[in-house]
């Protein structure tokens, strides 16, 4: 009878192959905890992560915004009060004392808009405060918040909160970033709760068209973090934990985040926070130029390596740059020594100056570079400076048609305000579109001799609005 040994047997070997299979799989897993141990850089990547979550998330903030809304009770009869979210966004704490806390975020997130995504004004043409923001902070507190101030052109806001000695986040140096950078996005996304999101710089000095009606100024970094509705208003990180940009917009058929996300670069930021917690307002400086891109056969006529600078149309009598010696036909190939990539960048980087603070240019004149430093004013001081004879605030004004007209560096007239249930008003035309052609007349540049076509039986107008050009008949 050797069936019983031979089972043994049987039964033997399995387990020696079982401890064997068990004993390959547990040697295969120290194996991967080695390799893991011995790479390095993805392990100190994680852990940067980490440390930028536990260095920066007491600083992050959830905004809501709410309505109060009248409602029937069918039961009783009554009108109930009731209060419901319109909409949510993120934020993050740049100042902070004993008693008081400032909290950036998108102008968009705490400004009324209309569907069309556009500033509703009131009749001043000042912007209006959505009605109950509140803020949730990261240990669950949560607060009503107070408007401090808040500029359209570059999309950012500032609210005070009663609660004093929080985190205060440190910016850092948007100029220094470079593509393929990694960074950190933070928010509240969708309304899931606080979220980071990694990913790297995909591009910088990146223009969208977004703030175009506001005349604003766009000179993005993107990424392909992911940034979801929820996000704007959020910090952008680099590795050091340094803020490099304010999370604003993405582009997306869907709606939600493909890996086009866009920040609003932190020096920028950081000086419309200054100034908007200091007085309010932003005082934008300005250096008196008009400009234009550098054409591929200008280029090419002046010898020119960086293709992309910016040329001088222009320089205003009296302001920094005719004070500085910039002369109309000088070509800038860059500001603080960092290459010039556009008209985009370029304004972006003045408005990003401070009043008073050098600035030095590199321009390309009769076939070399020169070296020339501008300090940037404000435009009521140039327009005190003036005495009024050359205010940049020159305007033409048709009261029949309900426009206020005005120019910039940009080709066209800028509407600057339009008066409610006008003519303009009803044809579409908002502040911040741009008349380009006249009817009669052609292009449009100059406000010189406009004045009387406010006598005009009708107007046709060729004006750019939401990255479209139309053609508008406007008949008082």
């Amino acid at each position: 009878m050797r069936t019983a040994p031979l089972l043994a047997i049987l039964l033997l070997g399995c387990g020696l192959v079982n401890a064997l299979a068990a004993s390959e799989a547990e040697q295969r897993r120290e194996d991967i905890r080695s390799q893991l141990t011995r790479m390095t850089a993805a392990a100190e990547l994680s852990t940067a992560f980490n440390l930028i979550h536990e260095l920066v998330e007491p600083s992050v903030a959830s905004i809501h915004i709410n309505q109060s809304l009248l409602q029937l009770n069918r039961v009783s009869g009554s009108i109930e009060k009731r209060e419901v979210e319109i909409g949510e966004g993120s934020g993050f704490v740049v100042a902070s004392d004993a008693s008081v806390s400032y909290l950036m975020t998108n102008a968009h997130v705490v400004l009324q808009t209309n569907r069309n995504q556009e500033f509703i004004r009131d009749e001043a043409g000042a912007p209006l405060w959505q009605g109950t923001i509140r803020v949730s902070l990261s240990d669950q507190r949560v607060i009503e918040a107070e408007p401090v101030g808040a500029d359209t052109k570059t999309d950012l806001a500032v609210l005070r909160i009663p609660i004093g000695s929080l985190p205060v986040v440190t910016w850092g140096d948007s100029d220094a970033a470079r593509v393929g950078d990694w960074v950190l996005a933070l928010g509240f996304p969708l309304g899931v709760g606080y979220s980071a999101s990694a990913g790297i710089i995909s591009a910088k000095a990146r223009s969208t068209g977004i703030y175009r009606n506001e005349g604003g100024y766009e000179s993005f970094i993107q990424t392909d973090a992911a940034i979801n509705p929820g996000n704007s208003g959020g910090p952008m990180l680099n590795l050091r934990g340094e803020v490099i940009g304010v999370n604003a917009n993405i582009l997306s058929r869907t709606g939600v985040s493909i890996g086009l996300g866009f920040a609003i670069p932190s020096n920028l930021a950081q000086r419309v926070a200054e100034d908007l917690i200091a007085d309010g307002r932003v005082s934008r400086p300005m250096i008196g130029v008009q400009m234009t891109a550098v054409d591929p056969a200008l280029a090419e006529e002046r010898q020119l390596a960086n293709r992309r600078a910016v040329a001088i149309e222009r320089v205003m009598p009296g302001s920094p740059a005719a004070r500085a010696g910039l002369l109309g036909g000088d070509i800038v190939t860059a500001v603080e020594g960092r290459s010039v990539f556009g008209i985009e960048q370029f304004r972006t980087r003045i408005a990003s100056a401070r009043i008073g603070e050098e600035l030095r240019f590199t321009v390309w004149r009769n076939g070399a570079e020169e070296e020339l430093t501008l300090i940037p004013m404000s435009w009521e001081d140039y327009a005190n400076l003036a005495g009024g004879l050359a205010s940049p605030r020159e305007a033409v004004e048709w009261p029949r048609f309900g426009l206020r007209l005005t120019t910039d560096e940009f080709r066209g007239l800028v509407v600057e305000t339009v008066v409610r249930d006008s003519v303009a008003h009803r044809a579409g035309l908002r502040a911040g579109h741009r008349i380009l052609r006249i009817g009669g007349i052609g292009p449009v540049n100059q406000l010189e001799g406009l004045s009387r076509l406010d006598g005009s039986s009708e107007l046709t107008l060729e004006i750019y609005r939401d990255r479209q050009i139309l053609l508008l008949r406007l008949r008082p």
